[in-house]
């Protein structure tokens, strides 16, 4: 169960923080390893603030990547949406501004799920994730630009209110579309960017059709009770 916790923030790595190194070069996968192989006698529960620490100055691909890819997988923890869903929402909207880091705010970094269960999600989606990266690199960087990313932000922002909507099925596709322009801005990809807006935009046709079939169903059982 995702609850609200006060714990302190513990290091997420297991190497120890080194502080000339800002962490720009790290690969996804190696920050995800390390958030995996947390060392013994961490938390039980780790909150979205340490998921923030966690990633240093990766800045917003990674955090994209982390909070839309859980959401994303059929093995994703239970409710996770609900957590992740918000961060989602502010972060895209923050890269649609142009915002240089990420912020989010304290209420929100203390919520938390159980690192068991992340840890375990993560292991699992690892050897993925690093297939995917062997695929991508920088390509037509021009689109992944800074105007680029603020383009980027907006089309995420649009999916990410889509993830949030209380549909059923309707937010594994825009999720999956976050996480692969979230890999486009973190490895200066134009390729997987457009990639991700064909995923995004076939989302939205779907969960369209969600909406379209679940309005004429309520018309059709209104009009049903009136005949009858």
């Amino acid at each position: 169960m995702l609850t609200q916790t006060t714990a302190p923030e513990v290091t997420m790595a297991a190497d120890p923080p080194d502080p000339d190194d800002d962490r720009t070069t790290r690969r996804i996968s190696d920050i995800l390893q390390g958030i995996a192989d947390a060392p013994a006698g961490a938390d039980e529960r780790i909150t979205l603030g340490q998921l923030v620490e966690g990633f240093g100055n990766r800045a917003f691909g990674s955090l994209l990547f982390i909070f839309a890819l859980p959401v994303a997988l059929p093995i994703a923890i239970p409710g996770i949406s609900a957590v992740l869903g918000a961060p989602l929402l502010l972060l895209t909207w923050q890269l649609m501004c142009g915002r240089d880091q990420p912020w989010l705010p304290e209420l929100m970094r203390k919520r938390s799920f159980r690192r068991a269960d992340f840890s375990r999600m993560l292991l699992r989606v690892l050897p993925f994730v690093r297939r995917l990266e062997r695929l991508i690199g920088p390509r037509l960087t021009w689109l992944v630009d800074r105007p680029g990313e603020r383009i980027i932000g907006l089309f995420a922002f649009i999916l990410a209110v889509v993830l949030f909507l209380p549909i059923p099925f309707g937010n594994s596709v825009p999720a999956l579309a976050i996480a692969i322009m979230a890999l486009a801005v973190l490895e200066r990809d134009g390729i997987a960017a457009i990639a991700g807006t064909v995923i995004g935009l076939a989302g939205i046709a779907v969960v369209s059709g969600v909406i379209l079939g679940l309005l004429k169903g309520a018309v059709l059982l209104v009009h049903s009770f009136i005949l009858s």
